[in-house]
């Protein structure tokens, strides 16, 4: 059978993608706020993809912290 990512930790740590990716949004929505439509259309997305894959990325940290323990 094959592990699941991050099967080793409970429910409220896989809500660390969603929140930095929200947090990632808002960042990015902030930064071009004084810029045309373009940026204001592709910035944002990207920031909030980019922040989904950091979380994705710490939660795999702490899962492998875990199951070092």
């Amino acid at each position: 059978m094959q592990d699941r990512y991050a099967d080793n930790l409970s429910w409220p740590f896989h809500t660390i993608p969603f929140v930095t990716g929200i947090i990632g949004l808002l960042i990015g929505s902030y930064l071009v706020e004084p810029y045309g439509p373009l940026a204001k259309t592709i910035f944002p997305a990207t920031c909030l993809i980019v922040g989904g894959f950091g979380g994705l990325v710490i939660l795999g940290n702490i899962s492998d912290k875990v199951r070092e323990r």
